[in-house]
């Protein structure tokens, strides 16, 4: 607190800037602007050290539910939370979640270390043939101070890199007109990976965006990685670690020839290891289902309900659905499965049960 002190009067006594003090303190500009707004509202002298108790506290769980989990946890002392969770709540209509059982463990002395938790099983991506799927990613390109933005699509069997394409920005427009031309150029994937950027993903709801219906409506299914895993699309990352190393961008250069370049050479000339030394060029196929001329009217299965959203809300048989901005005054379709449950769908792609979106 005294450096605190030191620093605000520094400031308001001794008529330092803020940068002069902080540099002086060893501190950031950020926390030095806070002290001595702090000094300026209580007085240097009155300063004090705050509290760090958040304002407000999650409820703890009911004692009947923590006694409840410490009796069966000392039954049966080597199971952990997730094992204990589902013995006490087999019908999943549980009071607390599965964390909070972990925590009761936890106060109780009752912690499981990482060594003995059961890993989380790897979400792999990798095929084996040309168009099962491929990978897409924008990029930040180009000499230092002047980077500008690129889209990268690249076969995910065979690294053949599909386009490596400048556009104005990272807009679901421009990675669309990107996509677009390398579905015309060379057919149409089974499925397309993609990050959850603004362009690719509704981050507001993390459900379907128009990208993902875009995509379904040619019979492209639509995956996206785990947030904040950008190892998921481990292979496009790697590529434009390819680019980084191999690309020497020189002040004025026209960025779209040293992309086109490059694209060539990574696909006709390197080596890749992963195929056997061959290049990418010489072992991918276009993919024989092509890309029609336009765009598809939305279409649904047959027998299917057709309903038409309101800003993305629909209004069924007096329930209320929220689906999504992606789904703002567009058609909907509704299918029952053989089970008799109402499905939501799109193109020939059944999205989820209706009653998931219920509010």
């Amino acid at each position: 607190m005294d450096a605190r002190r030191r620093l605000a009067s520094l400031v308001l006594e001794s008529g330092w800037s803020v940068s002069a003090a902080a540099h002086e303190s060893g501190v950031s500009r950020q926390t030095a602007y806070e002290w001595v707004g702090r000094a300026r509202s209580e007085g240097v002298a009155q300063m004090v050290e705050r509290s760090r108790r958040p304002k407000r506290l999650a409820q703890s769980a009911p004692k009947s539910v923590v006694d409840q989990v410490l009796t069966i946890a000392q039954q049966y002392p080597s199971w952990g939370p997730h094992i204990l969770y589902a013995l006490l709540w087999p019908d999943g209509e549980a009071p607390v979640c599965e964390r909070t059982v972990a925590r009761i463990l936890a106060r109780a002395g009752r912690r499981v270390s990482n060594s003995q938790a059961k890993p989380e099983a790897t979400i792999r991506f990798e095929r084996s043939e040309a168009n099962e799927l491929w990978q897409a990613d924008f990029k930040r390109v180009g000499p230092r101070r002047h980077r500008q933005d690129s889209m990268s699509i690249l076969d995910d069997a065979f690294r053949y890199c599909l386009s490596l394409t400048q556009v104005p920005d990272q807009s679901l427009e421009s990675a669309w007109s990107v996509v677009w031309e390398a579905l015309g150029e060379f057919g149409c994937p089974l499925q397309f990976l993609t990050d959850n950027g603004s362009a690719f993903r509704n981050n507001a709801t993390w459900r379907w965006s128009l990208f993902d219906l875009r995509l379904m409506l040619l019979g492209i299914q639509s995956c996206h990685g785990r947030p904040y895993h950008p190892q998921t699309q481990g292979k496009v990352e790697r590529f434009h670690g390819t680019i980084e190393r191999e690309i020497q961008f020189g002040q004025g250069d026209k960025l779209q020839p040293q992309l086109d370049a490059f694209r060539d050479r990574y696909n006709w000339l390197r080596p890749h290891q992963a195929l056997g030394m061959r290049t990418p060029g010489s072992v991918y196929k276009p993919s024989d289902r092509k890309r029609p001329d336009k765009m598809p009217e939305p279409f649904f299965p047959e027998g299917a309900t057709l309903r038409k959203t309101h800003e993305g809300v629909l209004n069924y048989k007096s329930g209320r659905y929220k689906l999504g901005r992606a789904f703002t005054n567009l058609p909907v379709g509704l299918l029952e499965d053989e089970h008799g449950t109402l499905n939501l769908v799109w193109g020939n792609f059944f999205l989820a049960p209706l009653s998931d979106f219920k509010v």
